[in-house]
């Protein structure tokens, strides 16, 4: 009997020893191929990710752009991430990461990736470049989790741009607590929308492969600040900022934020658009000249620089969750700077054509373009409009900077001058008036003049909703033209085109119609942008004009 047993033993001996390479998990992470120094032209011995590329390369986790280049800078895309995860996992558990060839050439990898569970569904954006958030989470389900055990305790609610409801938030925080990630700056900042560099993959798999690589951090969750110490901190980068037109008669007064030590800053598109100078005018009482990067009209949004260097600036965030406390800093009625403080009535408000912060926070004239700061006074979003007592009012995402993509600022005139509006989506012998029904779809009732006023006719009926979101779509167009409400419901333009425009709902031979007059101006309008963009709040009284309140 004792022999049988012995015989047993040796058995499950023999049989251990001869297990597949699944049960080393990390120990499968070994150099594959010799990575020689210099070998990427474009990764220095003394760039900080420099041993995260060589181990990468090594184990055959990433492998260059080319034979010379690794291309550190470049965005890492979607199916990029995908094939970094499978890679991961596959070495992991089987101690290789053998791929057939597929078409297109990440296929194998989405196919592995959706049969071990990396992903949860197929996706249509492999050729895109992947955001941190989605980088996290692929890369979070690649090994088990006993594989990423914690080493550092962050608590829920510490990552300050992470919201507790988001899709990735478990990830991060389990990449937090392993040490695989860190942030990005001294709160711990994630930046979950902005997009992962080839560098940054580099340092966060070679984590992912060699626990001794992962690093220690700790995050406390900050205590709220009240309105006084949120306006102390902010009000350095919160700007008054003034417009000019080609005369130098100044347009208008509205606020700014500034983003970054070198100028880099954001305000309201209407307080741009059609300008020929901008001077922003600091709490301090200095002026610089401003410049333009781009300009979403859509959006109400504009990319600026301000010039100069070592500038305050405001870190910002990119969720905003209901029931936040919110603070709108800015320079009402182009006087003193103030705070006004509410909560997030709705941080997904898509009541517009673009998506709003709706909040309690009151914003009135003068507030256009100033910071929405969280209690932390990080930017959330830039105050456009408001209802007419101010609140609620609404405030564009911080986080729709990212889709624009004007990288060289160019002084106002000049942007004005190169942007010029599109003639095939104006009235004929009317520019740049846009055609109401080139941008709706919605065909021409009739068309009559009157003493140098041209009014284009279209029924009521062929509105869809009483046409609150054809108006909006023709607002914006007229924004895009550079045509913006000054008094009593016209459109005139801040480029100094003479015509303006009004609109009214009407009658022509028997047909509820919505007209679109166009009138010829004697001489350029002199007098304000408006200071703070009405909402798109429509109301009907005998024979007013469609208007925005605000």
């Amino acid at each position: 009997m004792r022999k049988r047993v012995l015989s047993l033993l040796l058995a499950a001996v023999l049989a251990i020893g001869m297990l597949p390479s699944a049960f080393a998990g990390y120990e499968n992470f070994a150099a594959q191929t010799v990575y020689t120094p210099g070998q990427f032209t474009d990764v220095t011995q003394d760039a900080w990710y420099a041993e995260n590329v060589r181990t990468a390369y090594e184990y055959g986790l990433i492998n260059g752009k080319s034979e010379t280049t690794f291309a550190p800078d470049s965005p890492l895309t979607v199916a990029e991430a995908v094939k970094l995860a499978a890679t991961l996992h596959s070495i992991y558990n089987t101690g290789s990461a053998e791929f057939a060839s597929s078409s297109p050439w990440y296929q194998t990898y989405v196919d592995y990736a959706l049969q071990n569970g990396i992903l949860s569904a197929a996706r249509s954006d492999y050729t895109s470049p992947a955001t941190r958030a989605v980088f996290a989470s692929v890369l979070a389900a690649a090994l088990p989790e006993q594989a990423l055990a914690s080493i550092n305790t962050v608590a829920d609610g510490t990552i300050p741009d992470v919201a507790a409801g988001a899709s990735y938030a478990d990830a991060v925080y389990l990449l937090y607590r392993a040490g695989v990630l860190t942030g990005s700056d001294s709160a711990g900042r994630f930046y979950p929308d902005s997009t992962i560099r080839r560098s940054e993959a580099a340092a966060i798999v070679t984590r992912m492969a060699d626990p001794s690589l992962r690093r220690t951090v700790t995050l406390e969750i900050q205590p709220a600040l009240t309105a006084d110490e949120v306006f102390t901190r902010c009000i350095p980068a919160v700007f008054k900022l003034y417009s000019y037109d080609a005369r130098g008669e100044m347009l208008g007064v509205g606020s700014g934020v500034i983003l970054s030590a070198d100028g880099d800053a954001v305000t309201c598109g209407h307080l741009v658009n059609g300008v020929s100078r901008l001077v922003a005018e600091m709490s301090d009482g200095v002026r610089r000249e401003v410049s333009v990067y781009e300009l979403d009209a859509r959006a109400d949004i504009a990319h600026i620089r301000v010039v100069g260097s070592n500038m305050p600036y405001l870190e910002t965030a990119e969720q905003a969750q209901t029931g936040d406390t919110v603070h709108a800093i800015g320079y009402p009625g182009g006087g003193a700077a103030k705070v006004t403080t509410g909560t997030v009535l709705d941080p997904t408000n898509n009541d517009y054509l673009t998506t709003m912060i709706e909040s309690s926070a009151a914003v009135v004239s003068g507030n256009s373009g100033g910071a929405l700061v969280n209690s932390r006074g990080e930017l959330v979003g830039i105050t456009v409009s408001s209802q007419s007592n101010g609140s609620p009012s609404f405030s564009v995402p911080i986080s729709v900077l990212n889709s624009m993509a004007g990288t060289v600022a160019v002084s106002p005139a000049e942007y004005t001058r190169t942007h010029q509006p599109d003639a095939s989506r104006c009235y004929t012998n009317l520019y740049p008036v846009p055609d109401f029904g080139a941008v709706t779809g919605i065909p021409l009732l009739a068309t009559t003049r009157d003493r140098g006023t041209t009014c284009f006719y279209y029924r009521m009926s062929d509105l869809a909703d009483g046409g609150a979101r054809q108006l909006q779509e023709y607002y914006a167009a007229l924004n895009e033209n550079t045509f913006y409400q000054f008094s009593d419901g016209a459109f005139t333009s801040s480029a100094g085109y003479l015509l303006s425009v009004q609109l009214y709902e009407t009658t022509y031979e028997g047909y509820r119609a919505l007209g679109v007059f166009v009138s010829g101006m004697r001489s350029q309008p002199i007098g304000g942008l408006p200071q703070a963009a009405g909402v798109f709040y429509f109301r009907y009284a005998g024979n007013c004009a469609w208007k925005r309140n605000g």
